[in-house]
């Protein structure tokens, strides 16, 4: 009888414990994602429609195009209310994650602002591709930046907002 106790506390009592802990922790969890997810959705809208902003300088609001993003390799487009022009967005592999690349369109395509996240990236490194002396390479460029070079030692970076733009405006024909 005495070694069914000791399986009982030494094997199964220790597995019941963890459980009804690691249950305790996803509830927890559970509720403040619940929370905060709502939170830091707003937040991403508010700073995306900055940044929109930011690429298209004049603007002031957007409406957002209804396309099949994954066939025009782009994960956002809007158009300006007023008729200002377009802001695209792109996604590409970089380094050593997405290089998220947010461009400003007047209406005949011509880029008139650019935004690269390179917040995953090397820093002082692939980190180079989002700096305005890199970007500013792209300014009045339309239909499509195959003049403008990559960084040497952030190849992969810079490939990744040359491919982002590449894409905006690639798509920019068809959503405009």
């Amino acid at each position: 009888m005495k070694a069914k106790s000791n399986t009982f506390q030494d094997m199964i009592k220790p597995v019941i414990v963890l459980f009804a802990i690691c249950a305790v922790v996803a509830a927890l969890l559970s509720y403040v994602n619940s929370i905060t997810a709502p939170i830091i959705d707003e937040n991403t809208r508010i700073q995306a429609e900055k940044t929109r902003q930011e690429v298209l300088p004049g603007s002031t609001s957007f409406t957002e195009i209804q396309c099949d993003h994954d066939a025009l390799d782009i994960t956002g487009a809007y158009k300006e209310n007023s008729g200002l022009g377009y802001v695209l967005t792109s996604s590409h592999k970089g380094y050593d994650g997405p290089v998220v690349v947010t461009v400003g369109l007047d209406a005949n395509g011509n880029i008139v602002g650019i935004s690269a996240d390179v917040s995953t990236e090397t820093q002082g490194v692939g980190s180079k591709a989002g700096l305005p002396a890199y970007l500013d390479k792209y300014m009045g460029l339309s239909g499509n930046a195959s003049q403008v070079d990559t960084i040497a030692g952030a190849t992969y970076s810079s490939t990744a907002v040359k491919a982002g733009v590449n894409a905006v405006l690639a798509a920019f024909e068809k959503v405009k």
